[in-house]
Order: structure tokens, then sequence, then C-alpha cells
């Protein structure tokens, strides 16, 4: 089996795999300009994750850590268009999990946002977001019963616990996240965060 290792970015290569890959993996309106993230990690608070197999990338992840909550989210997260199928989704969950508690035990899980099956318009849509909510429970994510809702895309909340009997979701912890990510300002406006 082909071994894979996980890096820390700098923020030149987080450019990079924003500009050549980034741009292709992810609709206009999911992707954040290149500023906000490396904003985020001038900062302190976000970091990106490359995933590396024999010297070559094969995948990325954008972070934001929220250390007083004692959680993370898994902001973007993608495997290279030509290595799909091949496992290395599945496998990324297990490396990030090592990564964090060999870097920042202090983290507990990681939260992902992925939009409402409920909230989709058309059957191809639905069908897209239950895949992607299938993937993630393939990985050894769980479906919360937190519900956001995030300059007007309706999201469900999913948690990735790294330690299986440790830290459970919380609205609490997400929401010192997200006050964390946006602004006073567009966290009042355009935030809000609900239990179903």
């Amino acid at each position: 089996m082909a071994e894979y290792i996980v890096k820390k970015l700098k923020e030149s290569e987080i450019s990079q795999i924003y500009s050549t890959y980034m741009k292709e993996d992810f609709p206009p309106d999911e992707l954040k300009p290149l500023s906000h993230i490396t904003r985020s990690m001038e900062a302190g608070y976000g970091f990106s994750l490359g995933i590396y197999g024999e010297g070559d990338l094969v995948g990325y992840a954008v972070f934001i850590l929220c250390e007083e909550a004692g959680c993370a989210l898994l902001d973007y997260f993608a495997i290279q268009k030509d290595r799909r199928g091949e496992g290395l989704g599945h496998r990324a969950f297990s490396l990030f999990e090592a990564y964090f508690k060999g870097e920042l035990p202090q983290i507990g899980g990681l939260y992902m946002e992925s939009e409402r099956v409920d909230a989709a318009e058309n059957e191809k849509q639905r069908l897209t977001r239950e895949r992607r909510i299938a993937f993630y429970l393939s990985c050894g994510c769980k479906m919360t019963k937190l519900r956001s809702v995030l300059f007007g895309v309706d999201y469900s909340v999913l948690y990735y616990p790294f330690e299986k009997e440790g830290q459970e979701a919380s609205l609490e912890a997400l929401d010192v996240l997200y006050r964390r990510m946006f602004k006073p300002e567009h966290y009042r406006r355009f935030v809000s965060l609900t239990t179903e």
C-alpha cells in the first residue's frame, strides 16, 4: 500500500493550490477569496495541509482552528481529480487525525458543513448533497443536530471526533468557532446556528 503523508502548507503553497486546483474543485459561490484564507493563516487560526504520495500532491485541506473551544472546521477538502476513486478521501481522515493528535492535541474533533439535502432545489442537487454526506459518514463522521445558515446557504453540520468516546459536537463550540471566522457585523447579519 502506498505511503501518504500530510504536511503543513506555507502561504505561497496554498496560494498556488488555490489558483491551480481550488477554483476547479469548488463552485464560485462556495469559494472564499484567497485573501480570506491567507488572512486567517496570518492571524494564526487558519492553516492548510497538503496530502502527498511519493512526493506528489494528491489532496489538500483548509482548516479553521478554535483552540479555546477544542475544535476545528474542515473548511475545504479535495483529492486531485486524477486520484479520486482510490480511497484517498477515506485515508485522509486518519491522516488528519494523526496530524492533529501529534501537533494540536488540544483539538478534539473536526466540524464539517454540508449543504442540507432538504434545501436542494432539484433532484440533481439533492443527489449530489446526499452523496457528499454519505461520503463523510463513511469516513467516520457523525451527523449532528446542528444546522447553520451562512450568508444564505443552509448547511447540515457533521462532526469527526478524534477520540471515539471523547468530545461531542456542541452548538456552543461551533458558535465560538464561527465568531472567530466572521467579523461581528457579518456574524450578526449573516450567521444563524440552531439545533433541529
